[in-house]
């Protein structure tokens, strides 16, 4: 009984230390612009993968092209939802590392270098899926 009782205790003050982590974080007003910039080009990168997959008449589409070497890449159309699904991870793991953070002294500036990368990571593999898109389709 006593175990339990210290897990759920354990429990208890994880709750509490994540509810107060979210809550400092969230008070910037610089990590919201942060989260939600990186978000909503995540979600341009979900809308312009999805345009690419349904425009996809075969099965196998070109994923990478190399100027040296030409097509060195080819593979399941569904791969293409391997660029936006990077980039939500990064969001997340951002996140998470903003929240484990979150009392430490360099927080802003830490906060700040983990956003803008959220974004640059995004914005690059925006990019990515644009050169995919062009390869399929020009």
């Amino acid at each position: 009984m006593n175990f339990f009782s210290k897990i759920l205790n354990w429990i208890l003050i994880f709750w509490h230390t994540l509810v107060s982590a979210w809550r400092l974080v969230f008070s910037w007003i610089f990590i919201k612009i942060y989260l939600s910039a990186a978000l909503f080009l995540n979600i341009l990168a979900w809308v312009a993968v999805t345009f690419i997959y349904k425009g996809l008449a075969q099965d196998l589409a070109v994923l990478h092209y190399n100027v040296d070497f030409g097509i060195d890449l080819i593979g399941s159309r569904t791969q293409l939802f391997l660029n936006p699904s990077i980039g939500l991870i990064f969001i997340l793991l951002d996140l998470m590392v903003m929240l484990a953070l979150a009392k430490s002294r360099d927080f802003k500036f830490l906060a700040h270098l983990l956003g803008a990368t959220a974004i640059l990571i995004n914005i690059l593999l925006i990019l990515s899926i644009i050169s995919v898109y062009l390869i399929n389709f020009r």
